[in-house]
């Protein structure tokens, strides 16, 4: 198909919203008309995304305020006469709700699904697949995952939301012979195996010159902040550690991770947390790869494409072995592969959505 098209990009909820910039990218660059709706909670991150030809914020209550709510947003969609409409948060009962509404007529519909285990056995979701003509999915390596059962009834095409807005970014004075290793999101023992990074260290040390950067909070009511600092003294490692209490400021959590050299998901086989990231991404992933940092991967995710080109790998028994051999401009050459560069991601994008 070619010309110019009307999309509708629309995040009802709260979150997801690094998901958005990437796509409004990606179709302003092919010279569409890009309307976002969104949540009125996003309305701070909007104002740095790029090129926006129109904006909608909504309210989206709960119980019968919802439905209100929602007959509005149905509104909207069918009274912009969109050519294509994308639900940045494909999946759970507010969607499913949308979708017993009326709908839009001649128009493509498609979402961007965050948990792949939904798509087997969730009532919800079923509903929702039958309302889409396809699903987005934030890596390669999770399409992969998905049954060979659901593969032939469901359409799953890649998408990679690796581009940021120009947020602010401050500087930060690093020492010419300092690695910095960026671990990024809150401090939770669900979601990252901090124990055997710290018993890495307990085993073999940490050198002067590494730093690690814990950039999330550790002080929130579901994390484990208190745990991990109790080791950090226990290893007397207080100097080659940076962490953060309460909430990062942009400008601050984005100048951290630029100087950062290297990033570390810890996601490890053995530990509880790994079959959380089987059905989705981690964060630090996508931010690895817009910012084109060399991840540090335990060694079983070598066998991804995705990580092939661009990350260093360690066994879980020689993780600080690795770190501490690590030097400043090593001479590796990461995400040299084509399928990084703007304009194919772009076009596999407006590929699957038939533009």
């Amino acid at each position: 198909m070619s010309g110019v098209k009307k999309i509708a990009l629309v995040e009802m909820g709260g979150s997801h919203d690094e998901c958005l910039y990437a796509q409004i990218r990606y179709l302003k660059a092919d010279g569409h008309h890009v309307t976002l709706i969104c949540n009125t909670s996003l309305k701070s991150n909007v104002d740095y995304f790029y090129r926006l030809d129109a904006v909608r914020f909504i309210e989206l209550r709960s119980g019968l305020k919802q439905w209100v709510d929602l007959r509005i947003i149905r509104k909207i969609l069918v009274k912009g006469e969109f050519d294509r409409i994308i639900f940045n948060t494909a999946q759970g009962n507010v969607l499913k709700n949308l979708f017993l509404l009326p709908k839009p007529k001649n128009v493509k519909r498609f979402g961007v699904i965050h948990n792949l285990r939904k798509l087997k056995g969730s009532h919800s979701q079923k509903v929702i697949t039958r309302n889409l003509d396809g699903y987005f999915v934030l890596n390669d390596y999770l399409i992969d995952q998905v049954d060979a059962e659901v593969k032939k009834t469901v359409n799953l095409h890649p998408l990679y939301t690796v581009f940021y807005p120009d947020y602010p970014s401050r500087h930060f004075e690093k020492k010419a012979e300092e690695i910095w290793i960026c671990i990024p999101g809150q401090v939770e023992l669900s979601r990252r195996d901090y124990d055997t990074l710290f018993d890495s260290i307990e085993k073999n040390g940490i050198r002067d010159h590494i730093k690690l950067l814990f950039l999330g909070r550790c002080e929130h009511s579901d994390g484990d902040g208190s745990y991990v600092k109790k080791r950090i003294a226990e290893l007397g490692i207080e100097q080659n550690v940076v962490l953060w209490d309460s909430f990062i400021e942009t400008d601050e959590f984005y100048g951290m991770l630029k100087a950062s050299d290297y990033i570390l998901p810890l996601i490890h086989p053995a530990h509880d947390s790994y079959s959380l990231y089987e059905f989705q991404i981690s964060g630090s992933f996508n931010l690895a790869f817009g910012f084109k940092k060399p991840l540090l991967m335990e060694a079983s995710f070598s066998e991804y494409s995705d990580f092939k080109n661009t990350s260093l790998f360690y066994t879980t028994d020689s993780l600080m072995e690795m770190v501490n051999g690590l030097v400043v401009d090593s001479g590796n050459t990461y995400y040299s592969d084509s399928k990084w560069d703007f304009e194919e991601l772009k076009q596999s994008f407006l590929d699957a959505l038939e533009l």
